[in-house]
């Protein structure tokens, strides 16, 4: 058994590793992700627009963090629209990282049974199980998202300084939660793949 003192990570102690939505290029010809090669074409320009809006967001959040310092203790000219911009900003990197981070499955996640169990089949099952209840979890919060920026936009409502429309806010998680669900849907596509291959050699 693998020495668990003073390692950097699990790699090679997990058995076998988790299957990610979206795979390192090399790996896209191995089980279970064969054949799959136009919907991960399609999906790198979904990915690469994330890694946009998550620069651009973050970029523009440090400067309008700095530009209200300066306002407020050098020229004693706070401007409350920053105010407003900030949090925006902020909320986009949240749930824009949220879904980037579920495409890589980077997101933090117990490992405890993959040190107990090392039959191959049972933790397959379970990793299904566990990717099904927060697909159905996802599925659940994209509705309340969408129902509240429906309402919002119904409402016609504007932020009061800026005036901007509210659903600029509430967007960041229709697209966060549903690339999410897509994400879900795939790992667990894919996670039901392998499991149905491990059957069939048994």
């Amino acid at each position: 058994m693998k020495e668990l003192h003073h390692t950097d990570s699990l790699d090679g102690i997990l058995s076998p590793p988790a299957i990610a939505p979206v795979p390192d290029a090399e790996d896209r010809r191995t089980a279970p992700y064969t054949g799959l090669g136009g919907l991960y074409q399609a999906e790198a320009g979904i990915a690469w627009l994330m890694r946009v809006v998550m620069f651009v967001a973050m970029i523009s959040l440090g400067l309008l963090m700095a530009a209200q310092v300066f306002m407020r203790y050098v020229v004693s000219l706070p401007f409350l629209g920053i105010e407003e911009m900030a949090p925006m900003l902020a909320v986009w990197v949240y749930f824009v990282g949220m879904a980037y981070s579920t495409r890589n499955r980077e997101h933090i996640e117990g490992g405890l049974l993959s040190l107990i169990v090392k039959n191959e089949k049972v933790l397959l099952a379970v990793r299904l199980f566990g990717s099904i209840i927060c697909l159905i979890a996802m599925v659940i919060f994209l509705k309340f998202a969408w129902d509240f920026a429906s309402f919002n936009i119904s409402l016609n409502r504007k932020s009061s300084y800026m005036r901007l429309p509210k659903y600029l806010w509430d967007l960041s998680m229709v697209f966060g939660f549903g690339m999410m669900c897509l994400y879900y849907l795939l790992q667990a596509f894919l996670e039901a793949r392998a499991l149905l291959s491990k059957s069939k050699v048994a």
